[in-house]
């Protein structure tokens, strides 16, 4: 595991509502297989090799959505000027592929985060911190950021708004790396506290750019923002078979 201080999910939340409440630029992000992976060209995996790997076969045939296609290195230098930047950074400290590539990928940019966290937290921590996660959005000026962005707008208009009192400023979807330069502008226009981001490596770049650019507080949720649109865990093979989501819960 890294060096960086491992803090829970009611850790996470307290900084988050601390930065909110002293109005203080704070970012969280997530390195999680893919960010890495974006990370590790031509350092940590020779050209032959990312482009044989099947995240790149992945997202070169759009096979799901990865928001950016290898090879990639003005990707790979943004995402790791963005983790030198990060406040709190989380990865899979517990899958061992994903933790073990993670793990070198830092180690092979000397990246040392302060803070770290178990990435798939992000997943839960809507449900398991309910409280503090909803404090977070009370009463906020809030931006979102991602493919599911204005899905998830809808979501918490109609489940949460008249509860919380906080204005949703804007949903703004990206899908491409290439579309960065555009969101950093339209960012730029709008006066809010918070913005939570699902958006693969690009919230990754877009979350300490938020935070050092415009002095707020930058969350990346990752798959958690589909969770504000279903109501339920995103779950996958890793939770369901290796993790578990009592042990999620708890963490």
């Amino acid at each position: 595991m890294l060096s960086g201080e491992l803090i829970n999910s009611s850790q996470l939340m307290d900084e988050i509502l601390h930065a909110l409440k002293k109005k203080k630029p704070l970012s969280v992000i997530s390195v999680g297989q893919t960010e890495a992976f974006v990370m590790a060209q031509y350092k940590v995996f020779t050209e032959k090799e990312f482009m044989q790997h099947r995240e790149a076969y992945i997202a070169n045939n759009g096979l799901k959505l990865r928001g950016i296609s290898f090879p990639n290195i003005k990707a790979r230098d943004a995402a790791v000027v963005a983790v030198r930047k990060a406040d709190i950074v989380g990865y899979n400290t517990i899958v061992a592929p994903a933790r073990k590539l993670t793990e070198k990928v830092f180690k092979a940019y000397d990246i040392k985060p302060e803070w770290i966290f178990e990435s798939n937290i992000r997943r839960v921590i809507m449900f398991s911190q309910k409280e503090k996660f909803r404090d977070m959005l009370r009463n906020r000026k809030i931006l979102l950021i991602g493919s599911l962005a204005k899905d998830a707008r809808k979501a918490l208009q109609k489940n949460l708004q008249d509860k919380l009192g906080f204005k949703i400023v804007d949903a703004i979807p990206i899908y491409s790396y290439k579309e960065i330069p555009r969101i950093k502008k339209k960012i730029s226009d709008y006066n809010f506290d918070l913005c939570l981001l699902g958006a693969g490596v690009n919230a990754v770049i877009l979350a300490p750019y938020i935070a050092r650019t415009h002095g707020k507080v930058a969350f990346d949720i990752g798959f958690g923002m589909k969770s504000l649109i279903t109501g339920k865990v995103v779950t996958d093979s890793w939770i369901t078979e290796i993790i578990g989501l009592k042990k999620l819960f708890k963490m």
